[in-house]
């Protein structure tokens, strides 16, 4: 049952919060494109290093091969995305800020990132298979949303192309997570 709330929870963390008021300064000093490029870079640059540290939990805590190869692939991609949202921001000039846990939206999305963390750090083998495989699968179909609203609301073609770029590497692993979740459930829950 926790896991079915907790996935249930973030499937709209990266569709609704995100882009919202859990940058709540940087709105009032950016230019509009500015600082809603700002909170789509920040949220993806934070979503990317926190899915690299579950990646590295699951080398050591799951027990398929495939998980373990799956979070190999995921964290190796997310260091080289990152690093070009990095390069993107600093070309731009555009900050990227920790999420606010001062605003009620940024407070909801580093709870449910440490909620998750603790609750697969509380895992070992099958049950974290399936959990971490459940996690990433709900989570990459919220994140290819805000790419796609993102890429929409970029008016910089560099920033547009990344998204776009980025969008379509999640969406292809997307589908080789959910091809893994059928091998690691199987016929069970």
């Amino acid at each position: 049952m926790f896991r079915k709330t907790l996935a249930v929870a973030l499937v709209p963390l990266f569709t609704t919060t995100m882009m919202g008021a859990a940058f709540a300064d940087e709105k009032a000093s950016a230019p509009p494109d500015t600082a809603k490029l700002s909170e789509t870079l920040s949220v993806l640059h934070a979503v990317g290093q926190w899915s690299i540290n579950l990646s590295g939990m699951a080398e050591k805590n799951a027990k398929s091969d495939l998980v373990k190869g799956y979070a190999r692939d995921v964290t190796e991609a997310n260091m080289k995305s990152d690093e070009k949202l990095m390069g993107i921001a600093k070309d731009k000039a555009i900050e990227i800020r920790p999420l606010d846990p001062q605003t009620e939206q940024g407070k909801s999305v580093v709870d449910r990132m440490n909620a998750e963390t603790a609750m697969l750090g509380s895992l070992q083998g099958d049950a974290f298979d399936k959990e971490y495989m459940t996690l990433v699968t709900n989570t990459q179909q919220s994140v290819i949303h805000v790419l796609g609203k993102g890429k929409a609301e970029a008016k910089d073609p560099k920033a547009k192309q990344f998204l776009g770029d980025v969008s379509s590497t999640v969406q292809n692993r997307l589908k080789t997570a959910q091809d893994i979740m059928v091998k690691v459930y199987g016929d069970k829950i």
